[in-house]
């Protein structure tokens, strides 16, 4: 049996509609602008209609995007994307404000069940207030700088053991047993990335200072509350941040440095190298658990099935649909992502596999974000299948760990049990690396005017803070720059403590899930179901979970992760 992904019937969009033309798409737009909303009835027709017509727009952007990154080498594809987002998106942007306004000015609106459309009036509200005509030309900038990034990351190949290697293939060295081999494989892509530094120090340089403008002409004195609103973090501040890296400080710090001491010992080495944090310390032989995108499917399509077999029905809808481009090749940008084409209401995911497990926890990553889409794609209100990141990291993170307790079913069980492990020694790692890049974008953007010198300084000291007990002599510079590698500093900034966040609640979830399977899958299923209707706490309390980001609450998940690496009571 397979899930069903009927597209949805078009009431106000013609058929033929060109998505990418403003000839085609102002009138529309002028349309809805014009409309009377006399009354609840009407309101909601119109957001229905406006909808559709966004869904056409967003899907359009979505599929430049895709082939874009697909391949980055190819100048029509890249040419398509930035025209659109370039020619075609600030002239809507500029109308969707209008648009805003529109909605937030009706009579009727306090007519309208106040409950239902709560999360849309407020995001809504939001937008018209943060919005300023001026700042289109500096997002058509900056959207041209991060498709700069990607095309230089996404061309980056090396010379290493006899063939031309991406990046992301070059990392299936990183847990080789032979430790020369592994330190070569680091060499290598070290001389790969920094070759590139400057230029991408000149394009993190120039994003800062336009995103600092764009949120000065919005009347904020910096970057930071003014993308917090644009992200609509209404449910917790920079404090919150703040605290949250204290709290991770606190309790996975010495966690992982006492991991880090286990693997040394194991190791029999004087000190851990960058080098050393992927072998199997028991000197187990690499996992190469598939060579193929149809092998990482039917590998990840058991796990899903194991969890709850409608996970592999809707798996396998995507499947069918050819809705996923999983390997790594030269010219194919670097990274994971789900992206929602919103006309047909299903998503697409793009991966980098080499045949690692950890390619297999990036397609159960994505596949949760993929099924939240899918259980959210019945709303033909566009605002309503448009819910919060972190809601939507949950989402992914649980999956990840709901699949990491069916490894048996794919692997040995000698095989699984490693990694088991190794993933949840690597929850740890994560939870120090995010709080480092979102500590460094605090501090960017609290101090615009730095200098590269005074960025790194920083960087260094909040990897000392956060960093584990790994030895960079000889490799200081490197260290220094480690931030560069992270794309979400360039395309998505402010995104990342998200992860954070939604680990915690994801944890919560996988210690519920191993108490009752049943009740768990339901309450998470139940909980991304309301997409964007409803506040961020509810649907977090939905999922039968705490949104409680203090270190009481992760001193308890860090002890469990813990108890289950390493056998601690």
């Amino acid at each position: 049996m397979t899930t069903e992904l009927t597209a949805p019937q078009w009431h106000y969009v013609p058929e033929e509609f060109d998505a990418g033309s403003l000839a085609a798409i102002e009138p529309l737009l002028e349309d809805l602008a014009q409309r009377p909303l006399p009354d609840p009835d009407a309101i909601e027709r119109w957001l229905r209609d406006e909808s559709e017509l966004l869904s056409r727009l967003g899907a359009e952007l979505a599929r430049r995007y895709v082939a874009m990154t697909c391949d980055t080498n190819d100048a029509d594809k890249k040419g398509a994307y930035l025209e659109m987002e370039q020619q075609v998106m600030p002239r809507v942007r500029v109308l969707c404000d209008r648009l805003d306004r529109h909605f937030l000015d009706c009579p009727a609106l306090g007519a309208l069940d106040q409950r239902k459309f709560e999360t849309l009036i407020r995001r809504r509200r939001t937008q018209s207030e943060i919005f300023r005509p001026e700042n289109t030309e500096l997002q058509q900038r900056e959207a041209e700088l991060q498709t700069r990034q990607q095309g230089i990351m996404g061309g980056i190949t090396v010379e290493f053991d006899g063939e031309t290697r991406t990046l992301q293939q070059l990392a299936s060295y990183f847990d080789n047993a032979d430790r020369n081999v592994r330190e070569s494989a680091f060499r290598t892509a070290l001389a790969a990335r920094r070759a590139h530094w400057d230029e991408l120090e000149e394009i993190y340089d120039e994003l800062i200072g336009l995103r600092t403008t764009i949120a000065r002409n919005a009347d904020f004195q910096s970057y930071t509350p003014y993308r917090f609103l644009e992200l609509g973090r209404y449910d917790y501040t920079e404090q919150t941040c703040r605290q949250l890296h204290d709290a991770i400080a606190e309790c996975v710090a010495p966690a992982v440095s006492r991991l880090d001491e286990q693997r040394r010992a194991a190791l029999g080495l004087d000190s851990l190298r960058p080098w050393d944090l992927e072998v199997d310390p028991e000197g187990h032989a690499p996992l190469r658990p598939f060579a193929t995108q149809d092998e990482v499917i039917a590998i990840c399509r058991k796990l899903f099935g194991a969890v709850d077999p409608r996970f592999a029905h809707e798996f396998d809808a995507l499947v069918e649909r050819d809705l996923l481009d999983l390997i790594s090749r030269p010219g194919k940008a670097p990274g994971g992502y789900q992206y929602q084409l919103e006309d047909e209401r299903v998503p697409f995911i793009f991966a980098n596999g080499v045949g690692l497990h950890q390619d297999v926890q990036t397609l159960l990553h994505e596949g949760g974000h993929a099924f939240h889409s899918l259980l959210c794609r019945h709303y033909d209100v566009l605002a309503f299948r448009d819910y919060s990141i972190e809601i939507a990291e949950t989402a992914s993170m649980s999956m990840e760990l709901l699949g990491l307790e069916h490894l048996a079913a794919v692997y040995s069980e000698a095989d699984a049990d490693r990694a088991y492990r190794k993933h949840l020694e690597g929850v740890l790692r994560t939870l120090l690396w995010i709080a480092s890049i979102d500590a460094l974008q605090h501090w960017v953007y609290g101090n615009p005017n730095h200098s590269r010198d005074e960025r790194r300084t920083a960087w260094l000291d909040i990897r000392r803070r956060f960093g584990g007990a790994v030895d960079w002599r000889g490799f200081e510079e490197a260290q220094a720059m480690q931030w560069i590698a992270q794309t979400h500093l360039f395309n998505h900034a402010f995104y990342y403590i998200e992860y954070g966040i939604a680990q915690i609640f994801a944890l919560q979830v996988w210690r519920n899930y191993r108490d009752d399977p049943a009740t768990a899958v339901a309450k998470y299923r139940e909980a991304l179901a309301l997409g964007g209707t409803r506040p961020l706490p509810e649907i977090v309390a939905t999922a039968g979970i705490r949104f409680d980001l203090t270190a009481a609450t992760l001193q308890g998940l860090v002890d469990d992760v813990m108890a289950q690496i390493v056998g601690d009571d």
